[in-house]
């Protein structure tokens, strides 16, 4: 089965210290065909927070060195590809697409971290909300980027919202958020774009993990959508490439054949 990592974060991320070398020998170890290096990218930063941007052409330069570093059975048969994770905010919709058009990256995921001027990793965005609201004024927010900005490959974890939450619901529910979600899923699929399966929200945080509800990704399917892309939000070793071979079959249960990497922005589609 021919699968890739489309959501790691190298060295290059402000909040993580993996060299890219690192990254392919722990991916090939696991069975992987490919990583799309997703290096953070964000507009507006909150005051207090890390600068989440990097340089494109050192990126490149940087694969490029690891290319030639591999050995030659390696270099041959696993890609290493260029990407982004862009930070997605409405009102950074200008900034996003000049990002986009001035760099020649295989893979853009686009994200929401920053919300009402915070990140929710740490904490603050919640204190107003009871779940409901928190989860669903960070959907609408979603919805209102990607109703704006086409630029993005993929849709990263539309469940961020969801990770670091203090209350009991800790899971993303299409029963109490159907109508936001299909005005997500259906744009998504509308115009092409990948849904992902981003392993690192249901992994246990404390005495928390959240669940995988799989009537979202039947409504995905349901609107047209063809494939997903699976990354593990890795930014150490020992989750690159994590739980994807529990994701495969709920992937198909919902009616997806294939997952898919992006090569110069063009989805190259494997049967699962």
């Amino acid at each position: 089965m021919v699968l890739f990592d489309n959501h790691i974060h190298s060295l290059l991320s402000a909040d993580s210290d993996m060299p890219i070398r690192d990254i392919v020998d722990a991916a090939v170890s696991r069975g992987l065909s490919g990583v799309s290096l997703t290096d953070h990218y964000d507009f507006e930063i909150p005051e207090g927070v890390k600068s989440f941007t990097f340089d494109p052409k050192e990126q490149a330069s940087e694969i490029e060195k690891t290319i030639m570093e591999l050995p030659v059975e390696v270099a041959s048969s696993f890609r290493i590809l260029r990407g982004v994770e862009i930070g997605m905010q409405p009102q950074c919709v200008e900034d996003m697409a000049r990002l986009v058009a001035e760099n020649d990256f295989d893979t853009v995921v686009g994200s929401l971290h920053f919300i009402d001027g915070t990140d929710p990793f740490h904490g603050n965005y919640y204190l107003p909300y009871g779940y409901k609201e928190a989860y669903g004024h960070y959907l609408e927010t979603i919805w209102k980027c990607i109703d704006k900005f086409d630029g993005l490959d993929i849709l990263g974890h539309y469940d961020y919202i969801a990770r670091y939450a203090p209350y009991p619901e800790t899971t993303i529910y299409y029963s109490e958020f159907g109508d936001i979600l299909d005005m997500i899923l259906k744009k998504l699929a509308q115009n092409g774009k990948t849904f992902e399966i981003n392993t690192k929200t249901y992994m246990p945080f404390g005495e928390r993990e959240p669940q995988f509800d799989t009537m979202i990704l039947t409504r995905f399917r349901e609107f047209g959508g063809e494939f997903v892309s699976f990354g593990s939000d890795a930014h150490d070793l020992g989750r690159v490439g994590a739980n994807f071979d529990r994701f495969i079959p709920i992937v198909k249960s919902c009616g997806i054949r294939y997952s898919v990497h992006y090569e110069k922005r063009v989805a190259k589609p494997e049967l699962l």
